[in-house]
C-alpha cells in the first residue's frame, strides 16, 4: 500500500490504555516522522513492519507540541525502506491524492483515495485530556480519513508524500478525527522543516532524558 510506512503503536500511563498510528520512516536506519499526538502520553511505543510482523522499540528524538509533529528512532533497524518526498509547495486544489495509514487502529494498512479541497487551512483540535491545539497552514482532502491514520502519508499521484495525515484524540484510539468529508493533512514541507528543528535540539518541547 505504502512503501516506507509503518505502524505505531502504544501504552498509555493512564488507565491500561493503548493507541496506534502510522509513521513514515525517513532514513534507513530508522527515523521516524509522525505527529505529537500520536505518542502524547505514552510510556512505550513500538514500531511496526506491516506485512513482516517485525516490531521494534523506538526512541523519541522530540517533538514539536504546537505543530503537532514528533520524530522517532526506531532501535536496532537498517536497511528500511524509505518513504519517497515530494514537494507540498506544487500542491494545487484539485489533485488526486490517496491517505495511507492504520486506519481504526487494526495494525494493517489501507488507503483511501480523494482529492485536495483546500490549501493553507486552519482547524482547532482538541484531546481527551481537554487540551487544544491551532494548526495552521494544512492541506485540506476528501479522502476518507479515520482515527489511526495519524502520522501516515498523503501520497500524491506519483507515489511522492505531500502531507502527514493529522486527526484528533477520541476515545479508545488516542487520535482525532475531525468528519469523515474533511480530511487535514501537515504539508510535508513544513513537517520536515519541523523534524529538523527537533534534531537539531530547537523543537518547542524536547524531551530531557
Amino acid at each position: 500500500v505504502g512503501s516506507g510506512v509503518v505502524v505505531i503503536e502504544t501504552n498509555l500511563g493512564y488507565e491500561g490504555g493503548q493507541a496506534a498510528g502510522t509513521g513514515m520512516v525517513l532514513t534507513s536506519a530508522g527515523e521516524v516522522l509522525t505527529n505529537n499526538h500520536v505518542i502524547r502520553g505514552a510510556t512505550t511505543i513500538k514500531v511496526v513492519l506491516p506485512g513482516t510482523g517485525r516490531t521494534y522499540t523506538v526512541k523519541v528524538v522530540g517533538y514539536d507540541v504546537s505543530d503537532d509533529v514528533a520524530v522517532l528512532q526506531v532501535s536496532g533497524a537498517s536497511n528500511l525502506k524509505t518513504v519517497s518526498i515530494g514537494n507540498s509547495a506544487a500542491v494545487k486544489v484539485g489533485q488526486a491524492v490517496k491517505a495511507v495509514g492504520n486506519a481504526g487502529g487494526t495494525g494493517s494498512l489501507t488507503s483511501a483515495n480523494g482529492a485536495v479541497t483546500g490549501l493553507a487551512r486552519a482547524i482547532t483540535v482538541s484531546d481527551e485530556q481537554g487540551g487544544a491545539e491551532h494548526l495552521t497552514g494544512l492541506l485540506e482532502t476528501n479522502a476518507a480519513l479515520q482515527a489511526g491514520d495519524s502520522g501516515g502519508p498523503l501520497f500524491s499521484a506519483a507515489g511522492k508524500v505531500i502531507g502527514m495525515d493529522t486527526a484528533v484524540s477520541v476515545s479508545g484510539y488516542g487520535y482525532q478525527q475531525i468528519s469523515e468529508s474533511d480530511g487535514y493533512a501537515i504539508p510535508i514541507n513544513k513537517a520536515l522543516t519541523i523534524a529538523k528543528k527537533i534534531e537539531a535540539g530547537q523543537a518547542t518541547a524536547k524531551i530531557h532524558v
